[in-house]
């Protein structure tokens, strides 16, 4: 007997084939998918405790975004002179750094990532890669980023920007909270926050440093994340006469558990790099843009067969529908070319190979007996009727995140009518507002 049966809706797998049932059913025993299909030939097969009604509704694997800062919302609507600033690093070093990233603590961390990852939640994205940028209070501050999604029930991949820019203190620092963190969370069985290494970029770190923790991933077997070309590339050939991809493989750091964020300012034979050793990439095209940053060769990337998936750096909405619509249509414009990045594709960019960017592809990503159950149920408002070959045009062009209406991870139901489950919403707002205020006011944005 299975513990939960969805039954009725229009149930997209997103697996190798592509399959859509009209009136489709799914199976979920424990944490994991145990049958999916048409609705008669699985309701035939199994009956549950709990029967989900999805008919007239979406029912689509969980989101999954690739890059954000969750303790960075803080900056949402920061009373800053934007005409100040002239450039990306202008941002960085006038703004971002002393006033946001420095000021960040514990508590902040917490409450952040808990109003942050429910957002995220409540509108679709169940799996979240989250890289903390806090240098004033490095230890342990990623056990909070971890309390914070274990109470929602959601899942993350978690790691500290370890970064020089401080000192070499501070980036020794990092890399020990790192390793500390991955350490702790690959002991727990089935734990649905797990750990990375994380980076800031080549720029704010010395090749040593690159090399060191290149060989710490690879013997502890945990992933890499690194910021990778937002940046113009004078900036670094004038540190090492080389661009960060080719410092990046230099020093060895390059391999398929290396997830690299933005890749703006990457030429041909770069992204020959990236295909050679299946760098995986994460497209901020949000952030991009209010850095003034650029755009990044994505449809060459994904014409090369590398893996890009979909972040957006927690600046905006943290709508995953939001990112997946801009990533559908940026790349048309920036092209000329209407073709480019169907729908289909758009969508892959938040699933599939969000889950392959991650190295989860066998757990999440895809509806799949065998996989973990994590589902979003969406009640869509659109013109046109429910039919499989419009998944991805009604999920591209009617869906927004406000239309999830459940939400499922490891087969349990975290949200329920648009409402997170195991947190009140009301407090969350309240005091993520309480941090944002007294970040500010440190900062001395207001008085």
């Amino acid at each position: 007997m299975a513990d939960i049966l969805i039954t009725g809706g229009l149930v997209g797998t997103q697996d190798a084939e592509r399959r859509v049932f009209a009136d489709g059913a799914v199976a979920i025993e424990g944490n994991r998918i145990v049958a999916i299909g048409p609705r008669e030939e699985v309701e035939a097969a199994h009956s549950a405790a709990r029967v989900i009604d999805a008919r007239g509704k979406i029912v689509a694997p969980g989101f999954i975004c690739t890059h954000t800062h969750m303790p960075s919302v803080v900056g949402h609507n920061m009373p800053v002179d934007f005409s100040k600033f002239r450039s990306f690093m202008d941002l960085l070093t006038k703004w971002w750094w002393p006033d946001v990233e420095e000021q960040t603590t514990l508590e902040g961390i917490y409450w952040t990532s808990l109003w942050a990852a429910g957002k995220m939640l409540k509108t679709g994205t169940t799996t979240v890669c989250d890289m903390v940028e806090a240098p004033s209070v490095v230890d342990g501050c990623l056990d909070k980023t971890a309390e914070a999604i274990e109470k929602l029930g959601s899942r993350a991949v978690v790691c500290y920007e370890s970064t020089e820019r401080l000192s070499q203190e501070n980036a020794e620092a990092g890399i020990q909270e790192n390793v500390r963190f991955f350490k702790a969370r690959q002991a727990l069985s089935e734990s649905r926050v797990t750990g990375r290494i994380g980076v800031h970029t080549a720029f704010t770190a010395s090749e040593e440093m690159l090399r060191r923790v290149r060989g710490l991933a690879t013997d502890l077997g945990a992933g890499l994340v690194i910021h990778v070309a937002e940046v113009p590339p004078p900036m670094l050939v004038e540190k090492y006469g080389r661009t960060a991809p080719v410092v990046l493989r230099d020093t060895g750091f390059l391999g398929p558990d290396v997830l690299a964020v933005h890749c703006i300012h990457m030429e041909p034979e770069e992204i020959a790099l990236w295909k050679e050793y299946d760098v995986k990439v994460s497209h901020t095209p949000m952030s991009n843009m209010l850095g003034g940053s650029g755009v990044a060769p994505v449809a060459d990337m994904l014409d090369q067969g590398i893996t890009v998936s979909l972040g957006h750096d927690c600046f905006f909405t943290l709508d995953i529908f939001q990112y997946v619509r801009m990533a559908f249509l940026l790349h048309k414009v920036h092209h000329h070319n209407p073709g480019l990045i169907p729908s289909f594709q758009a969508i892959d960019l938040a699933t599939t190979n969000a889950a392959r960017a991650l190295q989860m592809e066998k757990e999440i990503g895809s509806l799949e007996v065998g996989k973990k159950a994590d589902l979003i149920i969406i009640k869509p408002n659109q013109p046109s009727p429910l039919l499989p070959q419009l998944f991805y045009d009604t999920l591209i062009n009617d869906v927004d995140g406000a239309d999830v209406e459940t939400v499922l991870v490891d087969g349990q139901a975290v949200v329920e009518d648009g409402r997170l489950v195991h947190v009140d919403e009301e407090e969350v707002h309240h005091r993520v507002v309480e941090e944002t205020t007294a970040l500010w006011q440190r900062a001395g944005a207001i008085t």
